[in-house]
């Protein structure tokens, strides 16, 4: 009897696990989420290499166009666009060309002048002072008196002084070369002084 209902018992608990249904806990299918995670480094690096990158001290990344460096500015277009724009080269830490070459223009951040910061051009008159130095612009400056006599050609060409360097910190030079000056004092004329000068940079 005993035996009877073992058999029995164990016949009972064979079928239970027979028909029971097992359920494993769901896990995420994680490679569709990485696949498609992955799509935008894939299109990113696909645009570093159909551009060239300007690296800016300030940690801007720019994918463009270089056209050319001349003097202080760096002439760019964005892919697809053909105008050209321009931008302080000086702002600029290096180049990644799409070639892979990597062009360094400035290792650290220079102190750009503000336009109006006349007050730091030099003037000179010896050529000296400017040997090795960039030539930026040829400039011309102009300063007149009035009909009643007050001005005096000093204090004219003090004036006229002031006036060429705010324009050559207009074209962000340092130094101002005099290369000639043109004084008219004639009598019944009003008094003028004209300098020029020819402006350089230091880079």
């Amino acid at each position: 009897m005993k035996y009877t209902l073992l058999i029995l018992l164990s016949l009972v608990i064979i079928n239970t696990t027979l028909n029971a249904q097992i359920i494993y806990p769901e896990e995420t299918d994680t490679t569709v989420v990485e696949k498609q995670e992955q799509e935008p480094a894939k299109k990113e690096e696909a645009k570093q290499q159909e551009t060239d990158i300007i690296y800016q001290h300030d940690g801007t990344k720019m994918f463009v166009d270089v056209k050319k460096i001349y003097l202080n500015d760096l002439y760019y277009a964005l892919p697809g666009d053909t105008k050209v724009k321009k931008m302080d080269q000086r702002l600029v830490h290096k180049i990644e060309y799409k070639t892979g070459r990597i062009e360094v223009l400035n290792e650290t951040a220079p102190d750009v002048r503000e336009v109006n910061d006349y007050r730091k051009v030099k003037v000179t008159d010896d050529p000296e002072d400017v040997e090795g130095l960039i030539e930026v612009a040829k400039l011309e400056a102009k300063a007149e008196g009035s009909d009643r006599g007050y001005a005096t050609p000093k204090s004219l060409e003090r004036t006229a002084t002031i006036v060429l360097r705010r324009k050559a910190a207009l074209v962000n030079a340092n130094i101002v070369l005099i290369t000639g000056k043109k004084t008219n004092v004639a009598f019944g004329e009003i008094p003028a002084v004209t300098l020029y000068g020819t402006a350089y940079s230091y880079r």
